[in-house]
């Protein structure tokens, strides 16, 4: 081991010595780490950290739409991944139609885009949240429920949540819109993963409205965890969640996608033209070999759907 004397900054070295007592550590160890990580993410994201050598041009960005979610394929090998979602008539104003906390309505908004990004095989970086109502006290109750769904990824809200609210009129009814933005490695982009042969499952139960909280509670629909743990599995290979447009739409999304037949199951317990409301459902194509491990490790309704052909 060499040594090798750096010159830092005391504010620099002052935020050392917190990490280095807080975690236990040594400064030097905190150093040592620090450049650690710093050197991996030179390695695989070298391009975008050097501006001045990356001159990106609009053509040599590749666009392509899944539903809510925009990817930006780039020349250095990465993809932007952008979800979005929005909300109207539902929070605790008087004119609001549906009648939930505000800490739910941004819990959910989050959860929908959340899921769309980390689905397609993104990681979330940025939050935006564009609120149509005062900061105090609506704004503040649905960031509170956009910021407690963040952390479920590991995410740090006061670093990736951005925030806008309506402070030149009074709103007697909610509206609001959330914007995500993920980054990822093309080639983990999940996207067109879907083979022949492939069993096309549901997890969750379509529930929108009033009927979302309820089921909820019983843990009958889909989440942003079952998203996470869908994604950790190679035997899953499309994952895309279910909205206002239902089941059997987003099945055939699937199949025409890759340029093979869809056969939907019959009889198979669950309204597949229902809209699943805030993401309720999640489908999935998969190995058919390996429902029951699905089953397992999804403590949710897991419904058969259809078969790719």
């Amino acid at each position: 081991m060499r040594v090798t004397n750096v010159r830092l900054s005391d504010k620099i070295l002052s935020e050392t010595d917190k990490l280095a007592k807080k975690h236990g550590l040594t400064r030097s160890e905190v150093i040592r780490q620090a450049l650690t990580v710093y050197m991996h993410l030179v390695e695989n994201f070298g391009t975008l950290l050097r501006p001045i050598s990356f001159q990106l041009k609009p053509a040599q960005v590749a666009y392509t739409r899944r539903g809510d979610v925009a990817v930006l394929k780039l020349p250095t090998g990465h993809a932007v991944v952008v979800g979005s979602t929005s909300s109207g008539a539902v929070g605790p104003k008087p004119m609001d139609k549906v009648k939930v906390a505000g800490r739910v309505l941004g819990k959910f908004m989050a959860r929908v885009a959340l899921m769309d990004v980390a689905a397609a095989g993104a990681f979330p970086l940025l939050i935006s949240a564009t609120l149509a109502v005062e900061k105090e006290p609506s704004g503040r109750e649905i960031l509170e429920g956009i910021r407690r769904e963040a952390l479920i990824l590991g995410l740090e809200p006061n670093q990736v949540l951005m925030e806008n609210t309506e402070e030149n009129f009074t709103t007697t009814q909610t509206g609001a819109g959330l914007t995500v933005v993920g980054l990822a490695n093309e080639a983990e982009l999940r996207l067109g993963r879907t083979m022949p042969g492939d069993m096309l499952v549901a997890v969750g139960k379509p529930k929108v409205g009033d009927e979302v909280l309820p089921a909820e509670g019983r843990n009958e629909i889909a989440d942003l965890r079952s998203v996470i743990r869908l994604s950790r599995k190679k035997y899953v290979h499309d994952i895309v969640p279910v909205g206002t447009f239902g089941i059997a739409y987003e099945a055939r999304t699937i199949a025409f996608a890759v340029g093979r037949q869809l056969v939907l199951a019959e009889n198979v317990g669950v309204n597949l033209e229902k809209s699943a409301g805030p993401a309720t459902v999640v489908l999935a194509t998969m190995d058919p070999e390996k429902i029951e491990d699905l089953e397992s490790l999804i403590r949710k309704p897991v419904t058969i759907v259809g078969e790719i052909l």
